[in-house]
């Protein structure tokens, strides 16, 4: 029998009384009841087993959105109330993770080893925008594959992006004309009415299987598995303003689509704006959704940059843009508006960023201006506290431990695997000590890693925010009651 945690956090214990720990559980949190004996019940839950209170499950889900660690890009999988898995984004592809981890490892173990469930099945993938860091790991995805060389069976109904390709030959995003637009709705935010419009724009499978002109190396790659896996593939813009299946009132979660915004021209003519570099362009016109939930409101934003943030706040009343939970623009870049910023005035915000990048995101300016513009939040015990920060980076740790012995393959008296090494009469090197070596006695390895994944879970009411504790079998985690207008 399936049930989810009632609480806001409970436990598995290997006995029913005083019982050790086996792993903390968080709210929303699927468990599967294997047996009962009076109020307990032997449960598994995230690939382990153990006692629980049966008081503490009930058969209600919740809004549950996973800002995956997948180093220096972004990726967040949304289970909506009505069970249905969503994705935006995918990090970079496992070859390039440090780790050999990444976004296609998450799926395959929320899926096969929490749930028990073989095939991952997502009803919306949504890539904001067509950078590797976003897309490269679709690459595994699509194809179902690991860095270690392990398949699981993948099926995807409707995949969404913002219809900028990557060209071979110029112009690179596409064609492009000169026109200006009609007046801003909002009135003018510092952007021009005059401009350079991408007219040449990607949509169904065919346009990825099929381009007009042929796509650089890697986006082809990817363009292949659009054209391929997912059975719908289709441009997302504001002018949808809803995505299929969940504008307002169709269902008990409402997905709003703010960007990017398609201007209409002064000659008739429909394109993205181009803001003055590929990477500008790019990022600027990465796809945003809010999901609404009773009162909570979560508001994902891609890479904006502040040319496309002023953009947005000409075009749509600033209000829209007022969220409990912010998934941060740009990994913490301080290529931010602050207007913007104020506009949403986040109650917790979450940073997806790398350790190893060149980048130093999060930025010091926007990590203060987060919580300078953002708001406070009610704990359900009714106590004020100030606006929280996340960051994937941060709540990431590893294990360290000094080498204790070191055995070699293949060395050794007929027979055996290994031959045993005076870890004294070691040394090692590796790229980032620009070819110098230590002894290994003095060496710190890292022997596990908790990665830093940030939970967020709503019923509309409350909303929880919570990451892994470094010993990785339990949460810190803050509530606070949802509502922009509060």
């Amino acid at each position: 029998m399936t049930m989810f945690v009632k609480p806001f956090h409970a436990s598995l214990h290997d006995k029913q009384e005083k019982g050790n720990l086996v792993t903390g559980l968080l709210w929303g949190d699927q468990v599967e009841i294997l047996k009962e004996d009076g109020d307990f019940a032997w449960c598994r839950a995230r690939g382990k087993e153990g006692w629980m209170k049966k008081s503490d499950l009930c058969d209600t889900r919740l809004l549950e959105i996973y800002i995956t660690d997948v180093g220096q890009g972004d990726s967040a999988l949304i289970r909506t109330p009505d069970n249905k898995w969503h994705l935006i984004d995918a990090g970079n592809s496992n070859s390039r993770q440090m780790t050999g981890k990444g976004a296609a490892n998450f799926l395959r173990w929320k899926f096969q080893d929490d749930l028990g469930i073989n095939t991952v099945t997502l009803e919306n993938v949504i890539l904001s925008h067509p950078d590797f860091d976003h897309y490269g790991g679709l690459l595994n995805i699509f194809a179902g594959d690991l860095a270690d060389g392990r398949k699981f069976p993948v099926t995807v109904e409707n995949f969404y992006h913002n219809g900028i390709g990557k060209y071979r030959s110029d112009p690179k995003l596409g064609t492009t004309i000169k026109d200006k637009t009609l007046p801003f709705p909002q009135g003018n935010h510092g952007i021009l009415p005059s401009g350079t419009f991408i007219t040449e724009l990607l949509d169904g499978a065919d346009s990825f299987r099929t381009p007009q002109r042929e796509f650089e190396e890697e986006f082809a790659g990817y363009a292949q598995l659009v054209g391929s896996v997912p059975r719908t593939v289709r441009r997302l813009s504001r002018s949808d303003n809803y995505l299929p299946g969940y504008r307002a009132g169709e269902n008990v979660v409402t997905i709003k689509v703010l960007a990017p915004m398609i201007e209409t021209t002064s000659s008739g003519t429909s394109g993205l704006r181009d803001y003055g570099s590929d990477s500008l362009t790019i990022n600027g016109n990465s796809i945003v959704v809010r999901f609404d939930y009773g009162k909570a409101r979560i508001l994902m934003t891609g890479d904006l940059n502040t040319k496309a943030e002023k953009l947005l706040m000409s075009y749509i009343d600033g209000s829209e843009f007022a969220s409990d939970i912010l998934k941060a623009c740009h990994h913490g870049s301080d290529d931010v508006d602050y207007g913007f910023l104020q506009a949403v005035q986040a109650r917790a915000t979450v940073i997806s960023s790398g350790d190893n990048e060149s980048y130093s995101h999060p930025r010091p300016r926007v990590m203060g201006a987060l919580g300078k513009y953002g708001r406070d939040s009610v704990s359900d015990e009714g106590e004020l506290q100030p606006p929280l920060l996340y960051s994937t980076e941060l709540a990431r740790s590893v294990t360290l431990g000094h080498v204790n012995g070191v055995r070699i393959r293949g060395i050794g008296e007929a027979g055996d695997e290994f031959s045993a090494v005076n870890v004294n009469d070691t040394n090692v090197t590796a790229k980032s000590w620009n070819g110098k070596y230590r002894d290994l006695a003095k060496t710190f390895i890292s022997t596990d890693l908790v990665y830093g994944l940030v939970n967020i879970r709503t019923d509309g009411v409350h909303i929880l925010c919570a990451t892994m504790i470094e010993t990785g079998r339990d949460f810190d985690y803050r509530v606070f009651k949802a509502g922009v207008d509060q």
